[in-house]
């Protein structure tokens, strides 16, 4: 398998570039304040607005629409509108779709500084995720007819969205359905509105028809929840924590949409005794920084042999002061963060590092949260299971949960979460035999690889693209 090389350490997010190098511009204040309904950049139906702040400083980059149920409906009837013209024509959908990815490979460093302007993901990092899911977006055109097959011509689907990597996330959603023939209508984090708006923004002045993409702006109980319990939905994809796809959940018994969910977080780190680690220790640190429970690539989880925890818990710390605190999207998450480090101290763990946030101008000014590391003994369940011990919610921000075992016995029915079956299992020192028995929920095993290999590789959850299931155990070879 093709490892993705250790991302180098964090540094601070990049301006955004005024225009492009290929003469196209990036979205402007006139697109983020309205949504994209049938082709038309438009004020929502009520005129309320909120500001987007840096995490990183908490200055606004931006304002959005507040909208409605009557903005999701006109959305919604839009793509209603374009589905059976997009359906039909596949010549026309293969071309504009190998347009828009070899527009997202040759912006791909603005659109990576946009994705770090609205989340305060460091640069480098925001790039290797932009550059992992282009290559993905190449491997699912390669590999996937643009045909809808023997689905009902007309279908569209609905598209929440979390913050954690929101570039990704859209991609990543909306680029399977569009392939199938589908039309979309895409509610995107409140908290990270702006790289759905670009990746719609590039299609329109492509030429995608009226009504195949439609982004519609608000919060998750008002837009999200119109749009989870709208009728006329084929499918509706949630990439979101706990508490938003349970009600996802419950609005498609309703409805009787077909529902694709992401709970994100279950990415997990498993060492043996043969691991190296330093190796571990770099895979752990790098991804501290992609902190998002709601992104794909981080590692919240660090599962190890107990006769090598010592040396492994030591090659993290050692790795631990060259990662920079992470930010999160707003104070009351970074409050959460902390009461789960605090639940966890609770039922016995020990804090080995971070865990309060330093009374100084960058932690003021922004929302950051120092790497923290917490040793919790005993593997009895990873953090959001609702198993014993170490329960502490769904993992969030840049925080390390270690857990030992002693026997990958031991390890089999301890991850009972279903975020851990729509994940990533990263192992390192265990043969054939070990891996078996424990018997991992995770839908994708890799060996001495973090998640960004599986994403770059197709190599994936099918959570992570709303059904399709990649290629488990085949490395992409296409070139750029």
């Amino acid at each position: 398998m093709t490892n993705v090389p250790a991302l180098p350490e964090m540094a601070p997010a990049a301006p955004l570039p005024a225009a492009l190098p290929s003469g196209v511009a990036l979205p402007g204040g006139e697109h983020y304040a309205r949504n994209l309904i049938g082709g038309r950049w438009q004020f929502p139906a009520a005129p309320f607005e909120f500001e987007i702040r840096n995490p990183l400083d908490s200055t606004v980059t931006t304002v959005v629409p507040l909208s409605s149920r009557f903005d999701v409906a006109r959305a919604v009837a839009a793509a209603r509108a374009a589905a059976r013209s997009w359906s039909a024509d596949g010549d026309t959908r293969h071309r504009l779709l190998t347009q828009l990815v070899d527009q997202m490979h040759l912006l791909a460093g603005p659109l990576a500084q946009l994705q770090s302007l609205e989340t305060g993901l460091a640069a480098a990092d925001s790039c290797a995720a932009v550059a992992a899911v282009t290559h993905l977006a190449r491997v699912l055109l390669a590999t996937r007819a643009c045909d809808a097959g023997d689905e009902p011509a007309g279908l569209v689907s609905g598209h929440i969205l979390s913050w954690g990597l929101p570039f990704a996330e859209v991609a990543c959603s909306v680029l399977p359905d569009l392939l199938a023939g589908r039309t979309v209508v895409v509610k995107p984090s409140l908290r990270a509105p702006m790289s759905a708006v670009a990746f719609a923004h590039l299609a329109i002045l492509l030429g995608f028809p009226p009504g195949v993409i439609n982004i519609v702006q608000g919060t998750g109980v008002d837009a999200g929840a119109a749009l989870a319990g709208t009728r006329e939905l084929a499918e509706l994809h949630v990439r979101a924590g706990d508490r938003t796809v349970d009600q996802a959940a419950r609005a498609v018994m309703v409805t009787g949409t077909r529902l694709h969910s992401l709970r994100a977080g279950g990415n997990v780190v498993l060492a043996g005794r043969g691991a190296d680690p330093d190796q571990v220790a770099a895979a752990v640190t790098d991804a501290l920084r992609v902190h998002s429970a709601g992104g794909l690539l981080n590692l919240p989880l660090l599962s190890v042999q107990a006769e090598a925890a010592g040396q492994v818990v030591d090659a993290v710390l050692a790795r631990l002061p060259g990662c920079a605190p992470a930010p999160l999207p707003t104070e009351p998450l970074r409050t959460r963060a902390l009461s789960q480090v605090a639940a966890l101290r609770a039922a016995g763990a020990r804090v080995l590092r971070g865990g309060t946030v330093p009374d100084d101008t960058a932690h003021r000014m922004g929302w950051l949260l120092p790497p923290t590391v917490v040793t919790a003994g005993a593997m009895r369940g990873g953090p959001g299971s609702d198993s014993r011990g170490t329960a502490a919610g769904e993992p969030l921000g840049p925080v390390l949960t270690v857990v030992t075992w002693r026997s990958p016995a031991e390890l089999a029915g301890t991850l009972p979460h279903p975020r851990y079956a729509d994940a990533v299992a990263c192992v390192w020192g265990l043969d054939d035999g070990e891996i078996a028995a424990a018997r991992l929920p995770h839908a994708v095993i890799l060996r001495e690889a973090v998640p960004v290999t599986a994403l770059h590789d197709a190599v994936l959850p099918a959570a992570w693209t709303g059904g399709y299931a990649g290629r488990p155990g085949e490395p992409s070879d296409l070139g750029w």
